[in-house]
């Protein structure tokens, strides 16, 4: 009965508005100093039910993770499954036509992350930083869930565009460029500074995905 519960419309209406509550809570404060009670509070409900939900903070704080990678991944997916047919359709193919067919779905899957970070919801990108700077178990569900998987493609691309280059500088490769959406974000408050922007809106997100694929395309295809 109580799994019946936890699945029932009701049940599952009260989770997620545990998760929405939580993410904004965690994304604000972090997984020290947010406090259950003012999650339930944000939530609408008692605070016994996150308990009942997701048993403990660190379980609620697991389940915010597995819900984002879950959306993250909606996006993702599709984009990777063309990256795997543009990789088998390139192999063994010339120069020019690898080229032709694979920096069209690197550019794609670049522009994906930056939007990811910055252009989805915002509280995702303070979580995935403040992972990157202290990780616990929520970093390792985000790193098989999306950073390997997205990693993996960058250096199957890029193996594929650069075939005369070593498997170690193709992953270093592959890392240079994903730090610049991770860079974008984690110096949100500088570069709008700089920029003499209010916020990352629609025209600056068109900017810095121009400056990103001339910046990887270089990087791709360059010496």
């Amino acid at each position: 009965m109580k799994d019946q519960a936890k699945t029932s419309p009701r049940g599952a209406q009260t989770r997620d508005a545990l998760l929405d509550a939580a993410v904004l809570a965690f994304a604000r404060v972090g997984f020290q100093s947010a406090n259950l009670r003012e999650i339930a509070d944000a939530a609408g409900v008692n605070p016994a039910l996150i308990g009942y939900h997701f048993r403990s903070k660190e379980g609620l704080y697991l389940a915010v993770f597995e819900r984002m990678i879950g959306q993250m991944r909606l996006g993702f997916d599709p984009l990777l499954a063309r990256i795997d047919q543009a990789l088998a359709q390139a192999a063994g193919g010339p120069p020019a036509e690898r080229v032709e067919r694979l920096l069209p779905v690197l550019l794609a899957l670049v522009e994906a992350m930056l939007e990811h970070m910055i252009g989805e919801h915002p509280a995702w990108g303070e979580l995935i930083v403040a992972e990157q700077h202290s990780p616990t178990a929520a970093y390792d569900l985000l790193h098989t869930g999306i950073i390997s998987r997205t990693h993996g493609a960058l250096v199957a691309l890029l193996q594929g565009l650069r075939q005369d280059q070593q498997p170690e500088r193709v992953r270093l490769l592959a890392a240079t460029i994903a730090s610049q959406v991770v860079t974008i974000r984690t110096s949100r408050a500088t570069l709008l500074r700089l920029m003499g922007w209010a916020s990352f809106g629609e025209v600056q997100l068109d900017t810095m995905k121009a400056l990103i694929r001339r910046n990887t395309t270089l990087l791709a295809l360059g010496d």
